[in-house]
């Protein structure tokens, strides 16, 4: 295996060849940082019309198509998303909020310390909290408001995308939308996302997402969980490709890691900050109840 006297024990952690050449820092910038902030405003302690105040910064014909908070079982409380289409570059948009409370925040840190994973639908294991997310969102009509949409727009692209919590849930349902639809490119934009998946789901997502950027700023902590104490157990494992950006995150200065583990991506400094976590392209994502409108 490579680098087997380093960190690298599994192949898909292995170093890729070829690197992709169509990530864009202005897209990700001025196009999904919108989305994600209109994302985290699906709640039901957001106003009417909170998520497109949001959506409305970006300058392109954005149509909201459904806005949906979903009960969550195992914390007992919620997850929002939402799904809408961008006709100006032809693509259905689907956003997943962050954590907005403290008691999921610490749900999921309880079960990333346990090592709980269990077994994911579409194949391998995963983070038990996030598979029963994923049943929960299915369960309240995730499939229909999306059906919906591809009838709507049947030509378009798909885009899933996340922060945090969000960008869990994002990389989750990234496989689901791209093997319900396998004619359709599927494209994942996760930001600040811990891992999620076994090797098994990683290697899924290299087989059917047409192209996956994980978002990182140097200082970051959440990408480091759920630890990965061993490279013999089963662990999460993070998927390709990271952009990894220094503390600052200036235009155009980042780096595409070609490991999806390694010490001088993800781990970047070892000093963690929570507003590295919580700040991206100037951007604020420190979710909690009663956001309002995008300033």
């Amino acid at each position: 295996m490579c680098q087997p006297w380093r960190t690298v024990l599994h192949v898909i952690n292995c170093p890729i060849k070829t690197l992709p050449s169509n990530y864009n820092d202005t897209f990700n910038r001025h196009e999904i940082a919108y989305y994600l902030l209109a994302a985290n405003r699906v709640s039901n302690y957001s106003p009417v019309g909170a998520p497109m105040s949001c959506l409305m910064k970006i300058g392109s014909n954005i149509q909201v198509i459904e806005e949906k908070v979903v009960p969550t079982t195992m914390e007992e409380r919620s997850i929002g998303f939402l799904i809408g289409a961008n006709h100006d570059l032809r693509h259905i948009f689907i956003g997943f909020r962050s954590t907005d409370d403290a008691i999921q925040f610490l749900a999921q840190y309880f079960v990333f310390m346990m090592g709980w994973m269990t077994d994911f639908p579409l194949g391998g294991k995963m983070v038990a909290l996030y598979v029963q997310m994923y049943k929960d969102v299915l369960n309240n009509g995730f499939d229909t408001s999306l059906e919906r949409a591809v009838n709507l727009f049947p030509s378009y692209t798909l885009l899933v995308t996340g922060h945090s919590l969000g960008g869990a849930m994002a990389t989750v349902f990234s496989l689901h939308v791209a093997t319900k639809y396998p004619g359709k490119k599927t494209s994942l934009y996760s930001s600040s996302a811990p891992r999620s998946g076994d090797e098994t789901f990683v290697k899924l997502l290299r087989e059917r997402i047409f192209e996956e950027f994980r978002v990182v700023r140097d200082g970051d902590f959440v990408p480091d969980f759920p630890l990965r104490v061993s490279q013999v157990l089963p662990a999460a494992h993070h998927n390709s490709f990271e952009i990894f950006y220094p503390n600052h995150m200036e235009t155009n200065n980042y780096k595409i890691c070609d490991q999806p583990e390694t010490e001088t991506c993800l781990k970047g400094s070892w000093l963690k900050k929570p507003v590295a976590h919580i700040f991206l392209f100037d951007q604020n994502y420190f979710n909690f109840h009663g956001l309002g409108y995008c300033d």
